[in-house]
């Protein structure tokens, strides 16, 4: 689709967006229907329908529901009793990542990432373990399953140490044939509106450990058993039953929604083809991605904020990013355990010049030719801007 610049006063492409078709629609109305009437609005059939589906569909052993990715994560943490301990985790992520070692009572550790793939780099991670590492959190950025994955388990083994996997961009991901969540201790799952797959808000835990499966339980219901005695410190983190139905629906469409995705992701590798100063990501052959993120990086002589607000304010385009800036640099980080710019140089550098175009189940070719056209002549605006400056 050819476009000319234009001012664009509300937003045609967000950069996600869930999908529930019309079907759909009906189908949980009427779960939601039943659920009030029942009066069972959480602990009822469905969440349990959700934890045996999504266990079966990853191919783990137990599934427990929770109320967020971050009690996901903070859950299978507490679990491993990190306190006073450290815990390895890149630097690229969102903070919910090293906010989750801090709450669980351990010091997060940062560690660069590979240009290639942005997820986090094996050597570094190598590098930093030392006798208070208690484990690392390996994230599975914009969808891509770590392609170092299994050289971070043998390296943890070696170690004695554990490997959380953290999939919130990773549902329905594999790498080797083998489910994300299931290539480490546990798999750390949200369910945000973002996700591949969301109750709404939410998250889930997998794992084949039978004793995380009845530590996870009792944590995310307030330490509670079933006979009302609290045997250990638990949090209120329970999914309710409304969203656990709006899970069982997406898990059902899990598969297409990736492989829609993947779709979506080959419309963009074509048209990017002709875009200059833009770089692309590849996928490893063993890899099916997730691509619950699309990420470009763009030529170093271009800036990427202004290619964004260009994006946005003239053709109406909503990007986002994975993650600038980088874990290491924000305020609290920096005041609390002393990291600072140049810590973490390749990430640094690289998530400068990386951002992420709209990706969805809903995108048409004809929204990508849009999307891309319109990258192509905000890379054109930015730099007719700059010859005009340097005349």
């Amino acid at each position: 689709m050819l476009i000319t610049k234009t001012e664009v006063k509300i937003l045609k492409y967000r950069s996600s967006f869930p999908y529930f078709d019309e079907d759909n629609v009906r189908q949980i109305l009427a779960d939601i229907t039943a659920i009030l009437r029942s009066g069972q609005i959480s602990g009822g059939s469905y969440t349990k329908k959700l934890e045996q589906r999504f266990g079966e569909f990853t191919g783990a052993k137990h599934a427990i529901a929770v109320s967020s990715g971050c009690a996901s994560l903070e859950i299978a943490l507490r679990y491993f009793g990190i306190k006073d301990r450290e815990v390895i985790v890149p630097t690229n992520t969102f903070v919910a990542t090293p906010n989750s070692v801090v709450f669980a009572g351990g010091k997060p550790i940062f560690a660069d990432i590979n240009e290639d793939t942005l997820c986090i780099d094996l050597s570094d991670v190598e590098r930093r373990i030392s006798s208070k590492t208690a484990g690392v959190i390996v994230v599975h950025v914009a969808g891509l399953v770590c392609p170092e994955t299994n050289k971070l388990r043998n390296l943890c083994k070696e170690n004695g140490l554990f490997l959380i996997e953290d999939c919130s961009h990773a549902h329905g991901a594999t790498i080797n044939d083998k489910m994300a969540g299931t290539l480490g201790d546990v798999g750390c799952f949200s369910f945000a509106p973002t996700k591949n797959m969301t109750t709404g808000e939410g998250g889930i835990l997998v794992s084949d450990d039978a004793r995380l499966d009845i530590a996870a339980r009792f944590m995310r219901n307030r330490g509670i058993d079933s006979e009302r005695l609290m045997v250990m410190l638990g949090h209120s983190w329970m999914m309710s039953e409304i969203d656990a139905v709006l899970g069982l629906h997406q898990l059902e469409n899990l598969n297409s929604f990736v492989d829609r995705r993947n779709e979506i992701a080959q419309y963009y590798n074509e048209n990017l083809k002709t875009v200059t100063g833009v770089s692309l990501f590849k996928t490893p052959p063993n890899i099916k991605h997730g691509y619950h993120k699309y990420p470009i990086k763009l030529d170093r002589d271009l800036d990427a904020e202004k290619v964004v607000s260009i994006l946005k304010e003239q053709y109406g385009i909503e990007t986002s990013r994975v993650y600038y800036p980088p874990c290491h640099l924000h305020p609290y980080y920096k005041a609390t355990f002393g990291t600072k710019e140049g810590d973490f140089p390749v990430a640094e550098k690289v998530l400068k010049q990386t951002f992420t175009l709209p990706i969805y189940v809903g995108l048409t070719q004809e929204d990508v030719s849009y999307i891309t056209n319109a990258l192509d002549l905000s890379i054109q605006t930015l730099r007719d801007q700059r010859r005009q400056i340097q005349k």
